[in-house]
């Protein structure tokens, strides 16, 4: 039996200002376009099951162009015949039950199995004549009814496959946790060898925990902190109880975390010079990358060409300009990127020029807003 195991697509995602000349976000696009490349794969290569481990949507209400694209998709997949079981990951469960949950539209679609409502859910499918069962935990609100339902999970002796599906946080293995709201956990003795496979969801690096248990990441570079990590799914052969699994890499658009440019010992010129041979080194067209620039005096940094180091990387996609900036005292801050800190300068600016007395708390405040702004405006 040939398996597909595939996670954390996102479908709807957005991030950063560059949008399509049809005025779409293009992050948007690219996460549409791998989802695409991987039903492509399914329909040439017609596998006997696809298991999606939740997070297929970016988010509880996702946009008409999501919807519309998803069900497109999926309806290529329901024509082959193909079994395409989906759990409900914590980015598209809606936080109260009576808003209803997205997975609603795919529930009357042939060969679409969503599984979202807060309980275990077994799946009997005869494929190949071999009964497999599909063990499926979906995400919920309550971690006390999901540490209960976990406990109903056994497999069915008399089936000749069992499949675990879900979506979440292995316990007392901090590394695998998103730090995310909702976040749930599986604890690590679910990973049992009395099921033939575990297909998990919800960190975005590909990982192999145990020899039967699997995360196959996300289908694209959401943050600096996928960058550079090659992207896809599973593909695995489950013959005799044996387990052949191989990752199926998917073209996704290029993000470059460079490798920081330390400042210390730099005059301002140096600075510049290093930054420009970095953004000629990556060739920005169509990527999207990260400098960063490590212990800058403050004074230097106050200094910077931003808009030289905007004309150079002005066919990416998306830079940032990540700065550690020594202060006077010597103490070393974080300060984010460069247009945080430009907008920062200059909120600070206009509060000096008020006759307010609350600056202080006006400034926190300030500051504060700014970087919830632009938090959401880079899709952080």
């Amino acid at each position: 039996m040939k398996i597909l195991h595939i996670a954390d697509t996102h479908l709807g995602y957005s991030a950063y200002r560059k949008v399509t000349e049809e005025g779409i976000n293009q992050r948007e696009l690219d996460v549409y376009n791998v989802f695409e490349q991987f039903i492509d794969y399914a329909v040439k290569t017609k596998p006997d099951l696809i298991i999606h481990a939740g997070d297929l949507f970016d988010s509880v209400r996702p946009n008409n162009r999501a919807i519309t694209f998803s069900m497109k998709q999926l309806i290529r997949l329901s024509k082959t015949g193909i079994p395409f079981v989906v759990i409900a990951g914590n980015h598209e469960h809606p936080k109260l039950r009576e808003t209803g949950h997205i997975f609603s539209i795919f529930d009357h679609v042939e060969n679409i199995y969503p599984v979202y409502n807060e309980k275990y859910e077994k799946l009997s499918l005869n494929i190949n004549n071999e009964k497999t069962i599909i063990h499926a935990l979906p995400q919920s609100n309550n971690k006390k009814e999901f540490n209960e339902e976990l406990k109903k999970i056994k497999p069915v002796s008399n089936a000749d496959y069992n499949i675990l599906v879900a979506h979440g946080s292995v316990t007392g293995i901090k590394v695998f946790s998103m730090n995310e709201f909702n976040e749930l956990f599986i604890p690590i003795d679910m990973l049992s060898k009395d099921f033939d496979y575990i297909a998990l969801g919800h960190y975005h690096k590909y990982t192999q925990l145990t020899s039967n248990a699997f995360y196959p990441g996300s289908t694209e570079n959401f943050t600096f902190a996928d960058a550079g990590d090659k992207k896809g799914f599973i593909e695995l052969e489950l013959s005799n109880k044996k387990l052949k699994p191989s990752f199926i890499q998917l073209k996704t658009r290029p993000m470059i975390d460079t490798k920081p440019i330390k400042c210390s010992n730099l005059k301002l010129d140096e600075i510049m010079k290093k930054i420009r041979e970095t953004v000629e080194t990556i060739q920005p067209q169509g990527k999207t990358f990260r400098i960063t620039l490590q212990n800058i005096p403050l004074q230097i940094y106050r200094s910077i060409d931003l808009h030289e180091i905007r004309k150079l990387s002005s066919e990416a996609i998306h830079y940032e300009i990540k700065a550690d900036v020594i202060k006077e005292e010597d103490e070393t801050k974080n300060l984010g990127t460069s247009k945080i800190n430009a907008l920062v300068n200059e909120f600070k600016q206009f509060l000096k020029k008020q006759d307010i007395q609350e600056k202080n708390i006006l400034l926190k405040l300030g500051i504060g807003y700014i970087e919830k702004i632009e938090a959401r405006d880079e899709g952080k």
